[in-house]
């Protein structure tokens, strides 16, 4: 076996040296790529903590809010929800005739079961003095009421002649019941039309 030249000698650690080069590069962009996915990581960690940290400071507040929401949410024991439902669109109509505003159409919404709450809604169509609207919209909403407004419009009716601005609204109110841990209460559908107005 014959020594090898220098060019040949040359040639061969310039092979050796581009193999290398390329093996460093293969293992340079890997270690970057393992890098990249680390930051993320160790972004998305980061986040986790800091959302932990915060429902760990308001842990005392949410237990305070779910005991108050135990003791004071109505409960629906012992009727449907239909009837619940008819509950609240008559409760709604009294309180409509007492201040002289017409209901011009009503409907029975979807019934909504959710994992914290069952909401019963209804919505209305009302006419009548501006103040007398105003002051009912006022009423509807409050922290023992577990009422809540869920679409609203109200316009000027430019069309009356009226003495007093009348208005016109629409409206739908839900009301939340505490849902059931027992056995089910039986969800009746609502029609479809109009209930009628009064």
């Amino acid at each position: 076996m014959r020594a090898l030249t220098v060019r040949e000698k040359w040639l061969l650690g310039l092979c050796f040296g581009v193999i290398f080069a390329v093996g460093n590069g293969f293992a340079a962009r890997s270690v970057l790529k393992v890098l990249r996915g680390s930051d993320t990581k160790i972004q998305t960690l980061k986040n986790t903590l800091a959302d932990n940290e915060m429902w760990l400071d308001d842990a005392p507040k949410a237990e305070a809010r779910e005991k108050w929401l135990e003791a004071n949410m109505p409960k629906m024991t012992g009727t449907t929800l239909g009837k619940l439902q008819g509950d609240l669109i008559q409760s709604l109509q009294d309180e409509l005739f007492n201040r002289k505003l017409r209901i011009d159409q009503q409907s029975l919404q979807e019934i909504l079961n959710e994992p914290f709450y069952t909401e019963v809604a209804v919505r209305l169509e009302v006419e009548g003095a501006e103040t007398a609207v105003i002051d009912w919209l006022t009423t509807l909403q409050g922290p023992n009421q577990f009422q809540i407004i869920k679409s609203l419009e109200l316009e000027l009716d430019n069309r009356s002649r009226e003495l007093e601005p009348q208005a016109e609204c629409e409206i739908t109110i839900a009301r939340w019941y505490h849902p059931e841990t027992g056995e089910a209460i039986p969800v009746e559908e609502p029609t479809s039309g109009s209930v009628g107005g009064t």
